[in-house]
């Protein structure tokens, strides 16, 4: 026989869960919730202020419920370290997206968007407080894809006349810490008198930015070593193209320093 106290058991589970539900201590998702893309995303942030100019914020966005959370960078603004990451947290109510970054040095960076697709938020921009404070703008943030494969371009000057240079890049698919994706690869040099290959040390991407390191075998088999750096992709829903500051820091062509795109390879 089955004791009587059993369904009283579950009635009140089943209205312990309600209960949460109705008062917001469990983020629940509705039907009609957006569901976004989890993983690197890209928010292009354009200033009403024309002196301010286009800025970018990016990063992994995880969504759990109605709730989002985040680790992002800054780049390119003239109130935000680069190179210091910002926490975010916001929330999903239908096609309604929220999120702001914590308070960095008495600045708050906010965003108020609409989900076109699970993939791309419209919106607008604030930011209050410290340095930035009063400035507003659009915001176009999308998930940016894998540029897991072969990139490649050319160097002049670097070796050579015409150096072709292929960067076979992985991409993470687990975020870091920070918020960014590791990058890991190798470098092939065709044409150059400096550089035969290389190896990445340290890269990463988070929304469009990339920086990249690596160590190159010289020539003569010493090891150099060059960065890519600033980078920036040409599209984050549909990247194919890179462009940044390429510079030999040590080896046969030490000093070298160019703008160098980089374009995917299909095959």
């Amino acid at each position: 026989m089955i004791p009587v106290t059993l369904p009283r058991f579950w009635l009140s589970l089943l209205l312990g869960i309600l209960t949460l539900a109705l008062t917001g201590c469990w983020p629940i998702l509705t039907p009609n919730d957006a569901t976004l893309t989890p993983g690197n995303w890209s928010v292009t942030a354009t200033s009403s202020n024309p002196a301010i100019g286009t800025f970018h914020v990016g990063g992994n966005l995880a969504q759990s419920g109605s709730t989002l959370s985040g680790m992002m960078y800054i780049v390119g603004s003239l109130c935000f370290d680069d190179s210091r990451p910002i926490s975010l947290t916001g929330t999903v109510n239908g096609q309604q997206v929220t999120f702001a970054s914590t308070d960095i040095n008495g600045q708050v960076f906010s965003v108020a968007a609409v989900a076109t697709t699970n993939s791309v938020l419209d919106g607008t921009y604030t930011i209050t407080g410290g340095c930035g404070s009063g400035d507003s703008g659009t915001a176009a943030a999308s998930a940016v894809p894998s540029i897991s494969g072969t990139w490649g371009g050319s160097l002049v000057g670097s070796g050579g006349s015409n150096v072709a240079l292929n960067i076979n890049l992985v991409q993470s698919a687990i975020a870091s810490a920070d918020g960014s994706f590791a990058l890991t690869g190798d470098l092939g040099y065709a044409g150059s008198s400096c550089s035969d290959s290389g190896t990445i040390t340290s890269a990463f991407i988070a929304g469009s930015y990339i920086l990249l390191n690596a160590d190159t075998v010289e020539a003569d088999s010493s090891v150099g070593n060059v960065t890519y750096n600033n980078v920036l992709l040409d599209d984050s829903q549909n990247p194919m193209n890179m462009l940044g500051t390429y510079e030999v820091a040590f080896g046969l062509c030490a000093n070298d320093m160019q703008a160098l795109t980089l374009s995917k390879v299909v095959k």
